[in-house]
């Protein structure tokens, strides 16, 4: 949304800062989830964990989202809200934003190699 209506602020540090902490706590989890994999979790890594989320939080609400809401117009922000929307709906709803007639989907493709179960054939 910022890319389409203020670009200039994809640039700025807390925005910076959060798309870092995106890529971190992602990898952490992934982590976490190859640890619980071959036996469990350590405390540490979940504590370190804990530490992001709380200070992710905490960027997104007193830094982040402030800024947005100052940013983008009314409309914008209504598309947020609707997307927000849409995606607690779950993938069998339609966008608003998209025009039913277009047919765009965000189901799988199901097949060779797809990350839903389908299998190389050899």
């Amino acid at each position: 949304m910022l890319t389409r209506h203020r670009d200039d602020l994809l640039a700025a540090e807390p925005l910076a800062k959060m798309l870092v902490q995106h890529a971190r706590i992602r990898g952490l989890v992934m982590g976490l989830g190859d640890e619980v994999g071959v036996g469990g979790a350590q405390p540490g890594p979940l504590e370190g964990i804990g530490e992001l989320l709380e200070d992710h939080i905490r960027l997104e609400e007193r830094q982040v989202f402030p800024m947005i809401e100052e940013a983008l117009s009314e409309e914008a922000l209504e598309e947020v809200a609707d997307r927000l929307a849409a995606a607690q709906a779950g993938p069998d709803k339609a966008e608003p934003w998209i025009p039913a007639a277009v047919g765009l989907s965000y189901d799988p493709w199901l097949g060779q190699g797809d990350s839903e179960g389908g299998g190389w054939d050899h």
